[in-house]
């Protein structure tokens, strides 16, 4: 175990910092949510049309089912029904532009991720195997501006999926990470992983995403800094 302080520092902190980066976004960008608020003004009457709800259920559904702990066989009935299901909406039920816009993003994310996602998890699986404790314990040993900001740079640039961290993290302790870059990693490595980041840059843009990614490494790394001190005169 990573121990229950590093949990719920992250815990709390990621709670905190979101808020306040939430209202600094606001604040920055305050003129376009007014704008886009005018915008959508003749929108809220509106409600989602049946054929879009159906559709969002069965992806839901999709993956709810795939992620949850059925016996394998029952699993890939329910999803085998429910991907056949999909398809005939896709087909039958949902507009052709709307079909062609979702089959568009699909592959998009799918272009863009998928190459990450195989790299991040085939270094997370050699990275610890590789890596001298001496090189860590130099580069991330210390709770210190530059180690914590290289906790924030390897949570961007490699990627571990959610169930492996902790595991991965324990890796780390005992190849001689400080706690401090470790809660910075921890925190960092959801939100500004590359995948992360072209998921966000297409939905609220390349500007605002590069002030939040930002303001993100800076909060994270600040969060890393005050934990490191916190432990060291063992507060937790």
């Amino acid at each position: 175990m990573i121990g229950w302080d590093i949990a719920i520092s992250r815990l709390i902190l990621a709670i905190i910092f979101g808020v306040i980066i939430g209202l600094i976004m606001a604040f920055f960008f305050r003129k376009g949510e007014e704008q886009l608020g005018e915008e959508n003004l003749n929108l809220k009457s509106k409600n989602l049309p049946p054929r879009i709800l159906t559709f969002i259920i069965t992806l839901v559904l999709i993956l709810l089912v795939g992620t949850a702990k059925f016996p394998a066989q029952l699993k890939y009935i329910l999803i085998s029904i429910l991907t056949f299901s999909l398809i005939m909406i896709v087909i039958f039920i949902l507009k052709r532009e709307e079909a062609i816009t979702w089959l568009k993003e699909t592959y998009f994310f799918t272009k863009s991720i998928i190459p990450l996602l195989l790299i991040g998890v085939f270094l997370s699986g050699i990275a610890t195997k590789i890596i001298p404790k001496e090189l860590v314990s130099n580069l991330a040993g210390k709770n210190n501006l530059l180690s914590n900001f290289g906790g924030v740079l390897f949570g961007i640039f490699v990627y571990f999926p959610t169930l492996i961290e902790v595991p991965v993290a324990q890796t780390f302790l005992k190849l001689g990470m400080a706690k401090g870059p470790l809660l910075a990693y921890l925190l960092a490595d959801p939100e500004l992983s590359i995948q992360s980041i072209l998921v966000t840059s297409k939905i609220i843009g390349k500007k605002k995403v590069a002030i939040y990614v930002i303001l993100v490494a800076i909060a994270c790394t600040i969060a890393g800094l005050s934990y490191g001190f916190f432990t060291t005169i063992k507060f937790f």
